[in-house]
């Protein structure tokens, strides 16, 4: 009997294993696929059954099983690892705050997302999933006496979005051929010139979405390389740092504001039970992340995040020091 239990724990640690491995692997890859793309959400969690594996070859003797199980879950662990270590600061330029709320088909309480604005001081509010009565509500609510100024496309259910900011926007335009609907706008803080972006990128909960899905980080991708000035998009890309078209999106001349902040594996949904980071401050890699933390708004099924940045130098520093 004891020989029967020890084969059949091995049988499933050494499947753990397994498992874990072809994991690491799809990660690498831009799967669309809706059962792999599901279960990169858990990747940043990986290590933890690995380890249990870990624990039953020590049990069972099998030294091999437990070397191959410490070097997986020690691998595992690794790929983690850069989320909590800080960027280095190179931005000379002034200090910004941005946040990010999925309003949550515009049930999000309006007057607690004006209060965290208010409280944060931000420059940037960007709303996903706005529709025409979270607009009223947010209104009603006081916003534009923090942020005077507005561009907004809102829409029923989940497909609208939203910029308000304490600076002028210039050019808004909603952005086509998205699954959603994200609108951009230019605006210059302290001299530095921005475009925002606030994005929504489409739920990859059928294969067709799925397949959107993959798309739309791809598309935004290609806006940020053709933009001229220092890039932020915020919102819910419905994407971790696991999913490769996430990690292609905020590389190479971007980064997630949260990971170079070193917050580690803070978690924005669901809100009760925040499992997994898919709402995402996106700058390019001229900005400092300074803190970045997840904001709780009641109504909403995400959390919001709140960006602290410091932004490259900007038009009116360059002039000054130039001067004689």
């Amino acid at each position: 009997m004891a020989r029967v239990v020890r084969g059949s724990a091995l049988v499933i640690a050494w499947s753990i294993l397994a498992l874990a491995v072809v994991f690491t692997i799809v990660r690498q890859l831009n799967v669309t696929q809706i059962t792999l793309v599901a279960v990169m959400v858990g990747m940043q969690f990986a290590a933890i059954p690995t380890a249990v594996a870990a624990v039953v070859f020590a049990a069972a003797r099998s030294r091999v099983g437990l070397l191959v199980a410490l070097i997986v879950t020690v691998a595992l662990a690794g790929i983690q690892v850069p989320r909590f270590a800080t960027d280095e600061q190179v931005a000379t330029g002034p200090e910004m705050t941005v946040l990010t709320i999925n309003a949550g088909h515009g049930e999000a309480d309006a007057r607690s997302i004006v209060a965290q604005v208010e409280a944060s001081d931000a420059d940037i509010l960007a709303v996903q999933e706005l529709t025409q009565d979270e607009v009223d509500d947010l209104t009603s609510a006081g916003v534009e006496k923090l942020l005077p100024y507005s561009f907004t496309a809102a829409l029923p259910v989940a497909d609208g979005t939203g910029l308000w900011s304490k600076t002028p926007l210039t050019g808004g335009t909603r952005l086509e051929g998205f699954g959603f609907v994200p609108v951009q706008a230019d605006t210059t803080i302290d001299g530095v010139d921005l475009t925002v972006v606030s994005f929504h990128a489409m739920s990859p909960a059928t294969p067709r979405h799925a397949v959107e899905w993959a798309a739309d980080l791809e598309k935004m991708r290609t806006g940020m390389d053709n933009y001229t000035k220092t890039v932020l998009v915020a919102g819910d890309f419905n994407a971790t740092w696991d999913h490769r078209q996430f990690r292609d999106l905020a590389t190479d001349g971007f980064g997630d504001a949260a990971g170079m902040a070193g917050a580690g594996l803070f978690r924005t949904f669901p809100s009760d039970r925040p499992l997994a980071q898919l709402d995402h401050v996106v700058v390019s890699d001229s900005v400092d992340a300074l803190n970045v933390a997840p904001v709780s708004i009641p109504g909403s099924d995400h959390l919001a995040v709140m960006a602290n940045l410091r932004l490259p130098t900007g038009r009116t520093e360059h002039l000054s020091g130039d001067s004689p």
